[in-house]
């Protein structure tokens, strides 16, 4: 249970795009996009939930019919290669496409493996297994915006 709850604390980390995104703003207008601003990247969040939302059920089939493992290792391997694509792009279209599209659907297979695997285990006590794997989104994006503000801006400065 330990380990579903460390997944879900690593896809708490997309709550942390408020304090990340007022830098990813100020990256694409310094390469030269100076139509980027702040109320395109407000629509990041809501996209990596909508797309989350769409391919829920196909992650929670893929928990069910191959393993968490398998569904954790796909989601995982999608979350990755998305984010650190969208580390290379210069355009905000590209980066919209690889961290929110992708980010969404790595989050749809993430979500609902813990929960498959932890329900297996322990039938009898799913709302509680829920609770714990559950948390670690809210504690992950805790710990996340604070780690985001230290790492990116540790003086605090304006952007």
């Amino acid at each position: 249970m330990i380990g579903s709850f460390f997944v879900h604390f690593v896809v708490g980390s997309q709550y942390a795009w408020g304090a990340m995104s007022l830098y990813i703003v100020g990256y694409f207008r310094s390469v030269g996009n100076l139509e980027a601003n702040m109320s395109q990247f407000y629509l990041v969040l809501p996209l990596v939930v909508l797309v989350s939302t769409f391919v829920f059920p196909v992650g929670m089939e893929t928990a069910r019919n191959f393993g968490s493992r398998t569904a954790v290792a796909i989601g995982g391997s999608i979350t990755i290669a998305t984010t650190f694509l969208s580390s290379f792009t210069t355009h905000p279209l590209a980066f919209f496409m690889l961290y929110a599209v992708g980010f969404g659907i790595g989050k749809g297979f993430l979500y609902p493996a813990p929960l498959v695997a932890g329900w297996s285990h322990l039938e009898e006590r799913r709302g509680l297994v829920s609770g714990i794997i559950v948390s670690g989104l809210g504690i992950g994006s805790f710990t996340f915006g604070l780690l985001v503000s230290f790492l990116v801006n540790p003086d605090n400065l304006v952007p």
